[in-house]
């Protein structure tokens, strides 16, 4: 934990699928460990700090604990200064809904979103309610176009390929001083996108990274090529062509509950480790 109340940093909410971990209605080997240990994950999302004022990267169904988790980091109440939607994929944006009447009854706080996503949120029951009764403002946000926080703060979103069955998706780079951190939880493959990956976590001092799944092993009931990630093995492989130096930036997020890189002591966790690269955790801090 940090302990300058001063100190922008950027702490990790959450480091799960969508639906969280262990996750609902699994009672096979990958869960039952942390069924019966009471260990969880909770959905990922990011929260960028300073002093008091707080940021989101997405807001989750655990929205409720990983409030509280900002509470502890910064020793007190923080205001949420704003929050940024990566996507229209339920894990992302669901937490929206404890911003409304019936809960926190927020006034104005400003969410960011992308054209189809503000759309969405627009047209949609219960959220077009938010934005009736002003529980939320929506913050329109262009591709590459950076948006200032606060002093040395600024985030910028970049278009990644997904499935974008309701809304497209992005990435953001969030700039701290003259530190950067990256943040990609979903995309569909490092081969579509138009970027390289491998020059952007060299080019950047943190790359938080799409790692749903280990392999294609891992789903025996659904199709993997009907909800497309890439995967964590054929990552390792580019980042290999990284300086060591380069491959400790990396951290794996986004895990699926099949993903057994989510194991501690898992061959596959030891794998990743092995080849100079990370398993992000809930409540690791990325301090600037």
């Amino acid at each position: 934990m940090s302990s300058n109340p001063k100190e922008n940093r950027v702490l990790v909410l959450g480091t799960a699928q969508d639906g969280g971990y262990p996750q609902v209605g699994c009672s096979r080997k990958c869960c039952i460990h942390a069924w019966e240990n009471n260990y969880s994950r909770k959905v990922s999302s990011l929260a960028i700090i300073s002093d008091n004022d707080c940021w989101l990267i997405d807001i989750t169904p655990d929205f409720s604990s990983q409030l509280k988790m900002i509470e502890s980091e910064i020793n007190g109440l923080p205001k949420i200064a704003g929050i940024f939607i990566t996507h229209a994929h339920v894990g992302h944006y669901l937490g929206l809904l404890d911003l409304g009447l019936e809960i926190m009854n927020t006034h104005k706080i400003p969410v960011y979103v992308m054209p189809s996503m503000e759309t969405f949120l627009k047209e949609n029951g219960p959220f077009m309610q938010l934005v009736d009764l002003e529980n939320i403002k929506l913050m329109p946000l262009k591709p590459d176009e950076l948006v200032s926080l606060k002093n040395n703060l600024s985030i910028t979103p970049f278009l990644v390929p997904h499935r974008n069955e309701f809304s497209e998706t992005v990435g953001y780079k969030i700039y701290l001083g003259n530190k950067t951190l990256v943040y990609i939880p979903d995309i569909d493959s490092w081969g579509e996108w138009g970027s390289n990956i491998v020059d952007l976590v060299e080019n950047n001092d943190v790359a938080i990274l799409d790692g749903t799944f280990y392999d294609s092993n891992e789903l025996k009931k659904r199709k993997i090529e009907d909800i497309p990630h890439p995967f964590i093995k054929d990552s390792l492989k580019k980042f290999s062509l990284l300086e060591v130096v380069d491959r400790k930036k990396v951290y794996f997020t986004h895990l699926n509950h099949t993903n057994p890189a989510i194991q501690n002591s898992s061959f596959e966790r030891l794998e990743i480790l092995s080849h100079g690269c990370n398993v992000a955790e809930d409540g690791m801090v990325f301090k600037f």
